[in-house]
């Protein structure tokens, strides 16, 4: 089996001290912006002690020889024909370039690959009322740690008999975690939205309008 090169370069290491750490190179410290204390992230990592393995194609799962052999495709097997690991892990603190998670199995000076954000809809699927194809992505929108994605408003003439209970117009994200609100929902929390607002005090209403109006 004959394995083409193919250019990855690492972002970062796991270090394994007293708390398990990565500790991001400093080239790539801007693409940390962003990220909080307290959010779940995708790790993918480089099994470079596995490199060795990267012809094994059947695995006994869990290195169990009890097990039957399976195609690596179908475990979470290091050995694969390209050793790479994935993790969802919870950012614990962050100091400078160092991102304390969970305690992973990995080694001591693995290399990280890439951080993503972790996103429930694409990390753990399931039936959701708006599809992705329906979802207006481009006119997404981040509010914090809020993420307010509508659906697109194509063929509406087809909704004629769809009521406002019925008709779900936007797909909500807090953090990791994702749900959809109904027309009828999202008219409620907008009207919810307006009363906490003319609640704030005048002061804080007064410079809002002035950042947002100048």
């Amino acid at each position: 089996m004959k394995f083409e090169p193919f250019k990855i370069v690492p972002v970062g290491y796991v270090r394994k001290e007293s708390e398990t750490f990565i500790e991001i190179l400093p080239e790539f410290r801007e693409a940390m912006d962003g990220l909080r204390e307290g959010d779940w992230i995708k790790l993918v990592l480089w099994f470079h002690e596995s490199e060795r393995a990267r012809h094994v194609l059947k695995v006994h799962p869990y290195g169990n020889p009890k097990n039957p052999l399976t195609g690596v495709f179908a475990t979470r097997s290091p050995y694969r024909p390209n050793p790479i690991a994935l993790y969802t892990v919870r950012i614990h603190r962050i100091e400078g370039e160092k991102l304390y998670i969970d305690d992973i199995d990995a080694l001591d000076g693995t290399p990280v690959v890439d951080i993503k954000i972790f996103v429930e809809r694409y990390d753990c699927p399931k039936e959701v009322p708006i599809e992705e194809r329906e979802a207006n992505i481009r006119r997404g929108r981040m509010i914090g740690e809020v993420n307010l994605i509508p659906r697109k408003s194509e063929h509406l003439d087809e909704l004629e008999e769809v009521s406002p209970e019925e008709y779900d117009a936007v797909i909500l994200e807090i953090g990791p975690k994702t749900t959809t609100l109904t027309a009828k929902e999202l008219a409620e929390l907008i009207e919810e939205l307006k009363e906490i607002y003319e609640n704030l005090p005048v002061e804080i209403r007064d410079k809002l309008n002035n950042q947002l109006y100048g």
